[in-house]
């Protein structure tokens, strides 16, 4: 019965996908021909075969691509990512096919504003669709049956869930808990069985610990037997966090234990696109800066201009980061397993105003055009102090699974310099939890107004 019900109403999904690319392409003709269609061209083989190949691909793109896949507890948006794969796959489709079928394309780029024009109205019209069934389901229309069998702790997660998320459209019919101390028994399946007797059941939620692996198995099988549909919580809440993505590996699932900033397209993309407009103004307009620096450095004390020191950035790797030198060359400095005490005897008088002022961290922007940095992110460690602060603080090294900045959350927080470490990665675990381009420009802007000049910087 759930078969045949889904066949139908993804039947209807699909007969009103194609009627709205076949009006969608009629449109574009009629906008060919100055606005006359008339109804024995719209009947000719002309127009008629076209229209039948391009429907075609477009239904073979929307069943490959997952459209009438069950999106009930998806984002009302889902629809757009999948239709954007729709729209790459037949559009590559159909303009390989218009070196057999030049009719295809009566116009030129005729097939991509066909394409434009069917993700703009397919996609606007699902997502009302979805707003109409999520209001309607608030008020108890479209209700799904549930029946809830895990542990009492996954129980009551997914209990408050669906309470909170009305418009998921799920009614919790019963729910058995299984405790560790009395496994599942015969008696209980049976129970199970006989609600799915006396009641519709639609979905079925298990999430039962490991070790009733085989109830699971049972239970599966009763629910596949039954017509129900049924989704696992895997016994995997201790190391998973809830943010996780699964992949297919050649149909093995493989799940990711957290995910991380850079597993993000915005992240990837966006971010490195800021660092690198910033770091490029940044070393263009305060060039005439960074020469009076140099030119500063160069007078009052002996030694080089630039100070590189080897740091520890993404996923553990070592470069040279850049700073103005702003203490004496001394042999005893040169492995820097030493933190900058308050009136250090090293730092000198410039050395101690560039520091207080930020200032010499400026070069680090060069770091930041190769990639080595980012401009906003957790600051970049020595490799002896790393190795001794990722055996005293726990997740320390959850600071490594995203690019090293100029500047933090930590920094612009007051935790820089002689501060408290623990203080100090629990405001870059922070970062990295709630991570987005507007957090980052957030940072930027109170890093303009709260780190120059600061008390801890020496």
């Amino acid at each position: 019965m759930l078969e045949v019900r889904s066949f139908l109403i993804n039947t209807y999904l699909a007969v009103c996908d194609l009627a709205v690319a076949a009006a969608d392409y009629l449109l574009l003709v009629a906008l060919i021909n100055r606005g006359m269609v008339y109804p024995s061209s719209l009947l000719s083989a002309h127009d008629i075969l076209p229209l039948g190949w391009i429907l075609g691909v477009w239904l073979a793109s929307l069943v490959h691509c997952g459209m009438y896949r069950s999106r009930r507890l998806a984002s009302v948006f889902a629809d757009f990512w999948v239709l954007t794969r729709v729209c790459l796959v037949s559009l590559v489709v159909l303009e390989g096919l218009t070196r057999l079928i030049p009719t295809l394309e009566p116009r030129p780029h005729f097939l991509l504003e066909l394409t434009c024009m069917n993700f703009v109205v397919l996609g606007f019209l699902r997502l009302g669709v979805r707003f109409v069934l999520r209001f309607l389901r608030r008020r108890g229309y479209n209700i799904k049956n549930l029946v809830i069998i895990a542990a009492p702790d996954i129980g009551d997660r997914l209990s408050r869930k669906f309470e909170q998320r009305a418009n998921f459209g799920y009614r919790i019919i019963r729910r058995f808990d299984h405790r560790q101390s009395t496994p599942l028994a015969e008696g209980l399946l049976q129970e199970i069985c006989a609600l799915f007797d006396s009641q519709h059941i639609d979905d079925v939620i298990l999430g039962l610990p490991a070790n009733a692996h085989a109830v699971t198995g049972l239970i599966v099988k009763e629910c596949e037997s039954r017509g129900i549909n049924v989704r696992v919580v895997p016994d995997l809440f201790p190391i998973v966090q809830s943010d996780t993505q699964v992949y297919d590996f050649d149909g093995l699932p493989l799940v990711n234990v957290r995910t991380y900033p850079p597993d993000r397209l915005a992240y990837s993309v966006l971010k490195r696109m800021l660092d690198i407009v910033l770091s490029i103004l940044v070393l263009v307009v305060l060039s005439p800066v960074y020469a009076l620096i140099a030119l500063a450095i160069k007078i009052t004390s002996a030694g080089p201009v630039l100070f590189s020191q080897e740091r520890v950035g993404l996923n553990g790797r070592r470069f040279k980061m850049y700073k103005f030198r702003t203490m004496r060359p001394d042999p005893t400095l040169e492995h820097g397993a030493h933190w900058t005490t308050p009136n250090s005897p090293f730092v000198t008088p410039l050395g101690r105003w560039l520091r207080r002022s930020n200032l010499d961290e400026l070069p680090q922007f060069w770091n930041v055009l190769l990639g080595n940095m980012s401009v906003v992110g957790p600051r970049p460690e020595r490799p002896c102090f790393l190795n001794r602060f990722r055996q005293q603080i726990p997740q320390y090294m959850l600071r490594q699974y995203v690019k090293c900045g100029i500047t933090g959350w930590a920094q612009v927080n007051g935790w820089r310099g002689d501060t408290s470490i623990p203080e100090r990665v629990e405001h870059d675990l922070y970062y990295i939890r709630h991570w987005a381009l507007a957090l980052d420009i957030k940072i930027l802007l109170l890093t303009l107004t709260r780190t120059f000049f600061h008390r801890n910087a020496y």
